[in-house]
């Protein structure tokens, strides 16, 4: 009986061995799955390379949250300087009648500067003026230019007949006058960019540090003839930043030269 009791038992853990070994590969891979972290693929569990699955991925589907360094340096902040203006760029020009008025101007150095037409920096920009009323004689003698030599010729005659070669003189004067001038301080530009025959020059009134006229000045010195137009035509006067017509401008230069006349100062003491 105890015979037939062990047979049966044996019999028993025999079939169960045979089904234990034929489910095998079903129980390794259940195994392995729940043994795999959700994060890594069937494949990189093999292979060893970590692989993101599909799904958001921080910072490009979905907000990013760093955490901050405490022991990283801060960074500080950058500071944009700040654009001074020069101080022909700091005020606009403004208006006074028809006139640009340009404050703080400034000489600017030219090999074509002389005493009556000049390169400045005013409101901003840069440009070559020519003084109203008053023309100072040409600094030098040109053999090459017919027309030059005959201005030279005409402003000899109206200064006093002078010599050729004492009116180029005197024109270097009248150059080293206006430069000195200008140079002693900013002056002020009045204009409303009337050409000079056509040119790139522009017709302007230039007021000193002290408030004197430049033309003023030239004419009383006896460094140059009133010659010159004035603002305007006869059939449209304008009248200068002064408020000055065209006559009353004039008569003003011409007392100022009689003076100069009678003190023999410049082309009329030589």
């Amino acid at each position: 009986m105890n015979l037939r009791r062990y047979l049966i038992r044996a019999l028993v853990l025999i079939v169960a061995a045979g089904v234990a070994y034929w489910k095998r590969d079903d129980l390794s891979q259940t195994g392995s799955e729940q043994k795999s972290p959700p994060s890594i693929s069937k494949e990189s569990s093999r292979t060893g390379k970590a692989e993101l699955k599909d799904g958001p991925i921080p910072g490009i589907d979905g907000p990013l949250v760093k955490s901050e360094s405490k022991t990283a340096p801060k960074t500080a902040p950058k500071t944009i300087p700040k654009v001074v203006p020069k101080a022909d760029e700091a005020a606009s020009p403004s208006k006074l009648g028809v006139w640009d008025k340009m404050q703080g101007a400034q000489l600017v150095e030219n090999k074509g500067n002389d005493g009556d037409s000049f390169h400045v920096r005013a409101g901003g920009r840069d440009f070559e003026l020519r003084l109203y009323f008053v023309d100072t004689p040409e600094s030098y003698l040109s053999d090459r230019y017919e027309k030059q030599r005959e201005r030279v010729e005409d402003q000899s005659h109206d200064l006093g007949d002078l010599t050729l070669e004492q009116t180029v003189e005197l024109g270097r004067k009248a150059k080293a006058f206006t430069k000195e001038l200008l140079e002693s301080g900013t002056f002020t530009v009045y204009t409303y960019w009337e050409p000079v025959y056509e040119g790139d020059r522009y017709y302007a009134f230039v007021e000193l540090s002290d408030g004197s006229d430049l033309a003023s000045r030239i004419v009383e010195k006896g460094l140059g003839r009133i010659h010159t137009k004035g603002p305007g035509t006869k059939e449209k006067p304008v009248l200068t930043p002064r408020g000055q017509s065209y006559y009353q401008a004039r008569d003003q230069l011409l007392a100022l030269e009689r003076k100069a006349k009678d003190a023999k100062l410049g082309a009329w003491g030589l």
